[in-house]
């Protein structure tokens, strides 16, 4: 688990995944949360049962990098959004992140405080050279948080920008 000064970030085990996205509210009420106001969409379940939940079982991989890490603001104690990889390092040793955090909790620097919360733990426990991440070309306000935490931009594709941090 990661902790940042508002936030606990916590990577969920196989059998929380697969709580969390087959009832969101029962999954946070077990763990003495605020559920997500914004429960998982189609699209994230998809992703989570056909990319992560077969990954994160598989022994040979590292489960960090096929979970969904949930972000617990300490105060209210709920649940605001979550952040992934999409899988282990590359060749180049970079990862992906993909990210979202609930409406009422956006613009108030939670993700960015996340994202840099990402950052220490992959500077301290993991071999990453980079760290990627993929957003609309419109969303200027993850771009923001990218940019507040380092990322630069190294891609303009048609409808997305691509940023990417460099690890030292």
């Amino acid at each position: 688990m990661i902790e940042t000064k508002r936030l606990l970030i916590k990577p969920l085990t196989a059998e929380e995944l697969k709580r969390h996205i087959n009832s969101p509210n029962d999954f946070a009420q077990d763990l003495g949360l605020i559920p997500s106001q914004s429960l998982i969409d189609n699209e994230t379940k998809e992703a989570i049962l056909t990319d992560l939940l077969p990954n994160i079982t598989d022994t040979t991989k590292d489960a960090d990098f096929y979970t969904m890490w949930i972000l617990i603001e300490k105060v209210k104690n709920a649940i605001i959004g979550g952040i992934c990889f999409h899988g282990e390092p590359n060749e180049k040793s970079e990862v992906e992140i993909g990210y979202g955090t609930d409406l009422e909790f956006r613009n108030k620097g939670y993700m960015t405080e996340s994202i840099s919360g990402l950052i220490h733990w992959i500077r301290e426990n993991k071999n990453v050279r980079a760290i990627t991440a993929e957003t609309d070309n419109t969303n200027f306000s993850s771009i923001k948080v990218l940019e507040k935490n380092g990322f630069e931009l190294v891609q303009q594709c048609d409808n997305s920008v691509i940023l990417k941090l460099d690890i030292n």
